[in-house]
């Protein structure tokens, strides 16, 4: 079917259970960003394929309320059809839900399918559309019965994940769950998004494009663990290994039998955003629910010694590959045909030279000249071009390995640099270092650092549209909270950064039709000092990769500035220089000289 065939399907459905609008989010019944493709309703129904994005349908009028990292990218994917873009002002933001309240009259009825939609997201919906008493109802699929060839949850098999790289075993890690829980004085606790699940089981699959997850719930309390998924997934010594550790594993269905059968003493532990509605619907009346930011979450996300020193010596591998790239594209520029796509698998092709490396850890943003304004620009055989030996190219890639995931970007000049181009690329590059450089008293949040990393664009009338960083999975998801900067100043905004923590610093400029300019390095925040003002923390930068030289104004630059781009690349060239070619290592010396 086309997007106005299916469009016209659901209406019809609409029509059927006298509703006026069905929602359709990105999400899955784990609320993930990326998702199996068995979930992808939105991307179904719309064709768009970003990660982020709601779809409305009503009436007489079907829309895909997206942010500014797509817009590019989604009035190219919705050419064609009646499904129009609305452009979000505010990423992250329900204003789907005011455009209801605004075009829908008095006592309609909304639909959303509740297992693709958080329990905190159906409060806010219902509070915001009771205003105007508008019904929510959370109990209707309308795509499952007009999705032909839906594609089947998958059947891939899942790995261990050896203490030697988790540095702690899964016994360790719910025996620190439950004691967590106990505190709480809650009995059982639901777990439901696969990292957080792939974490505590030191278990890792291949179920989803990107990330290292499978399928799965657990619900724990302080006597038993529950893991529900395919055990077909399992090889038999993996399977008794679980078993072994006192985890029970039942069929991934039953998690809906089990919480409906909890008895009338439980009192459950959920984290409300991580915790589909339709889970929720399943328990019965008598059950308490406990509702609080979850244990798992905050355990992760503090990385252990372990953890960390496998992620520097991730960052030596992904190093090297970084800079055997860079210098083969400096020497093959202009000479051989190389196109975004090309580059991309070019890169891949030196990780996969590295020991313990597993795969990409997003899909690669490769892009040349126009392509680097599209933020989250998603190179394809149709869409790839060919690299000039001018202009500028941005890569913005990572990789998972066994002890690490990383997530880094270079932008870099193929030819002659511009005024311009040279001035934008340094004002981003400032407000990098403005975060990286910081030392912050305990208890400072995402939001208060934020500033750094666009003051120096701001004072030239620029800005970019996205967040300043984001915490980083440990072989997980590569957007891993609770920790992030960014302008706002809510959700995980308010979270304080922790000793442990693996962030990303990534301020950026776009221009339009023209070019983006971003250097994005992944950083470990640890204690600095402590005096009688209290504890201080900074950050130390992880990535190891060559930031280009020819695109710095060095004028825009301050002496700390410069003495920390200056240490800066003489540590990556101690840490990689051993393991390059000759030729490899006089391009670094060069990349890499003092400014």
């Amino acid at each position: 079917m086309t997007v106005n065939e299916k469009i016209s399907v659901i209406r019809k459905q609409l029509v059927q259970h006298e509703l006026n609008a069905y929602i359709i989010p990105s999400t899955d019944p784990h609320m993930g960003e990326y998702v199996p493709d068995h979930w992808a309703e939105r991307n179904w129904i719309s064709e768009f394929t970003g990660t982020a994005g709601t779809v409305i349908i009503t009436k007489d009028f079907a829309g895909l309320w997206t942010d500014s990292r797509y817009f590019q990218q989604a009035e190219d994917q919705l050419s064609g059809s009646e499904m129009e873009l609305v452009k979000l002002s505010i990423p992250h933001t329900a204003e789907h839900i005011d455009w209801l309240k605004e075009k829908l009259p008095k006592a309609s009825r909304v639909a959303v399918n509740g297992n693709m939609v958080s329990v905190a997201a159906v409060r806010d919906m219902k509070s915001r559309l009771s205003e105007k008493n508008i019904e929510l109802v959370t109990l209707i699929d309308l795509i499952k019965k007009v999705w032909i060839n839906r594609p089947a949850l998958p059947d891939n098999l899942v790995m261990d994940h050896p203490v030697a790289f988790s540095g702690r075993s899964r016994t360790n890690k719910l025996t620190d769950v439950r004691e967590l829980l106990k505190k709480t004085g809650a009995t059982h606790y639901l777990v439901c998004t696969l990292d957080e699940i792939a974490w505590v089981m030191n278990l890792r699959g291949t179920d989803v494009t990107f990330n290292p997850l499978f399928v799965s719930f657990v619900l724990l309390s302080q006597d038993t663990a529950v893991l529900y998924m395919d055990d077909r997934k399992l090889t038999e010594p993996l399977k008794q290994n679980i078993e072994e550790d006192g985890i029970k594993i039942r069929a991934y269905s039953e998690i809906i039998k089990d919480l409906g059968s909890l008895s009338e003493s439980a009192i459950l532990s959920i984290d409300p955003g991580k915790t589909n509605q339709a889970l929720m619907n399943a328990l019965q009346s008598h059950v308490i629910i406990h509702e609080e930011l979850s244990f798992i979450t905050r355990l992760k996300a503090i990385k252990n010694e372990v953890e960390i020193a496998g992620l520097r010596n991730v960052m030596v591998k992904d190093g090297i590959a970084w800079v055997k790239f860079l210098c083969w594209l400096n020497n093959n520029i202009g000479k051989i045909t190389i196109t975004e796509l090309s580059a991309a698998e070019k890169l891949v092709s030196f990780r996969l030279e590295q020991k313990d490396y597993m795969g990409p850890s997003f899909h690669p943003i490769s892009s040349y000249d126009y392509h680097g304004s599209i933020v989250h620009y998603a190179v394809s055989e149709e869409s790839s071009i060919e690299l000039q030996p001018e202009g500028i190219y941005l890569c913005d890639t990572g990789g998972h390995y066994l002890d690490g995931t990383t997530d880094t970007t270079r932008t870099i000049t193929l030819g002659n640099p511009t005024k311009q181009q040279k001035q934008d690329f340094t004002l981003a590059l400032k407000g990098t270092l403005g975060v990286s450089m910081l030392r912050f008293p305990k208890g400072t949040m995402g939001y208060q650092m934020d500033i750094l990393a666009r003051k120096a664009l701001w004072d030239f009338g620029l800005n970019f549209g996205h967040g300043t960083g984001h915490g980083v999975g440990f072989f997980l998801n590569v957007h891993e909270g609770p920790q992030t900067i960014g302008s706002g100043a809510s959700g995980n905004m308010n979270t304080s950064f922790k000793p442990g923590m693996i962030t990303t610093v990534e301020p950026a400029i776009y221009r339009d039709g023209s070019y983006g300019m971003r250097t994005e390095n992944m950083t470990l925040c640890k204690e600095d000092i402590v005096n009688e003002y209290g504890v201080f923390y900074q950050f130390e930068t992880l990535t190891l990769a060559p930031i280009d030289l020819e695109l710095i104004e060095v004028s825009l630059l301050n002496s700390d500035e410069i003495k920390w781009l200056n240490d800066y690349h003489q540590r990556v060239r101690t840490k990689l220089s051993d393991s390059l070619s000759s030729e490899e290592k006089v391009w670094l010396n060069n990349k890499t000289r003092k400014i």
